[in-house]
């Protein structure tokens, strides 16, 4: 049965088998109704379909009079930049992030740089249903695209800019960085960024050609090519990231995974050290991230803000709290002075920050803060309803007062369970954390069996 998703994360599936050329220009129409058809920013990651979809993204937004700017490859991250620094009416990014190269999606981005919440998602429908019933018409006069050659020197610059970079440190710290972009679309920004911080920079899968040379998602297990150049070239840190670098996972100096949970708790302890004592502004993550975020919180009088699973519900709290820093525990770090968008430009710039001003090593800092153990786990439920099994378990465990916001998340005062519906994959995903690595596989066996019993 072709899947395909549809949601905060965009429209995705797997190419052929749920995403094709009709998907991509059905939903293109749609947004460019949205948008009103103004400026539109487009972009893409280096997998293969991507030069095909986009350039049928650029096709279809050109008979509908649009005035098209054209990213090429690049993060994410930066074409959620130009959109917001550039007044465009919106953006569409090409990249499924970490699925696998089989898939492929389109990446809504509105006029802030953000992605579209559950309201602006809920409009696109509208359109989407209005182009299907052939309502919308072409435009008389057709659009003009032009190419921003400059997007990845505009990204390094405000990121060169940010009061919590420290440039100068870093330089005299001269780093020696490992770098594994997956030939993605963080392959040629990241090692020219980490350049211009002076860095010793070693690059590792930075080809840009879309060959994912191991599984896309920035795992430990899928990051031991990484882990052993770090130890054989004795350097400081090693850093990854996925397909289209908004998620940052961080290695260290032994070549051993600090799991990308802690990206984001680094970062947020940087950014706390720097703030001032009368700032109580909180943090805001998702409830699927690491307990630690709450220790780090409390040793600066600070409380954690948490929201479904999402960038942009992260990022819309963040607008509402006015939050300096927030993410997620993918390895997805927003910084609000640069834009609310999950970014590894920025990551690496705080971490590196972090280690120059302290002196210390990664490991050395890591183990000085707050730790937990998470366990993940996740049940393919293709052919499924997902809402039906979660309502059931939320049933099930009413009487320990579970948190509904985004599935089921059951807390306890030192480990947690939460289980709950991929915005990106047909699986629910079950993730448990606490003081061991025993307690948290032991919830996760446990809750896995009471999902697989409403199979």
């Amino acid at each position: 049965m072709a899947v395909l998703i549809s949601g905060i994360s965009g429209v995705r599936g797997i190419i052929g088998d749920g995403f094709d050329s009709d998907v991509v220009k059905v939903y293109t129409r749609a947004f460019a109704e949205l948008m009103n058809r103004g400026k539109i920013i487009i972009a893409q990651d280096s997998r293969p379909s991507g030069e095909m979809f986009k350039s049928l993204v650029e096709e279809t937004l050109l008979d509908l009079g649009c005035e098209v700017v054209d990213c090429g490859i690049c993060p994410t991250p930066t074409a959620q930049l130009m959109v917001k620094e550039h007044q465009a009416k919106g953006g569409i990014i090409v990249t499924a992030s970490h699925n696998p190269i089989e898939w492929n999606a389109l990446k809504f981005v509105g006029a802030e740089g953000l992605f579209l919440d559950s309201d602006e998602h809920a409009q696109l429908q509208i359109e989407l249903a209005r182009v299907k019933e052939g309502q919308v018409e072409m435009a008389v006069e057709r659009g003009k695209t032009t190419k921003m050659d400059d997007r990845i020197e505009q990204h390094i610059q405000n990121v060169l800019s940010l009061e919590l970079v420290n440039v100068d440190a870093i330089k005299k710290r001269h780093p020696k960085v490992v770098i594994d972009a997956i030939n993605g679309a963080g392959s040629e920004a990241l090692p020219m960024f980490l350049e211009r911080l002076g860095c010793d920079v070693i690059r590792l899968n930075c080809n840009n050609d879309g060959n994912f040379v191991h599984t896309p998602e920035p795992l430990p297990e899928n990051l031991l090519s990484l882990r052993e150049t770090v130890r054989q070239e004795g350097a400081d840190i090693g850093i990854a990231t996925d397909p289209d670098a908004d998620r940052l996972a961080v290695i260290d100096e032994n070549g051993a995974p600090l799991v990308e949970e802690y990206t984001l708790v680094l970062a947020s302890y940087h950014a706390l050290r720097h703030a001032d004592e009368s700032d109580k502004r909180p943090l805001v993550t998702n409830l699927s991230t690491t307990m630690a975020m709450d220790g780090v919180a409390k040793m600066f009088g600070r409380e954690v803000l948490r929201t479904p699973v999402g960038e942009i519900h992260v990022a819309r709290k963040m607008q509402q709290v006015d939050s300096l820093i927030g993410g997620e525990g993918n390895g997805g770090v927003i910084l609000a002075e640069s834009h609310l968008g999950r970014d590894s430009l920025v990551a690496s710039g705080l971490i590196l920050s972090l280690m120059a001003e302290t002196g210390k090593s990664i490991r050395t800092i890591a183990d000085e803060l707050p730790r937990f153990i998470m366990v993940k786990d996740k049940l393919n439920v293709q052919g499924y309803d997902p809402k039906t099994i979660l309502e059931a378990l939320a049933e099930k465990y009413a009487d320990l007062n579970p948190n509904l916001e985004d599935g089921v998340k059951i807390t306890w005062d030192d480990r947690w369970v939460h289980f709950r519906a991929s915005n990106t994959e047909p699986i629910i995903r079950v993730f448990a954390e606490g003081q061991s690595q025993e307690v948290a596989a032991a919830l996760v066996t446990e809750f896995r069996t009471e999902i697989e019993a409403l199979m």
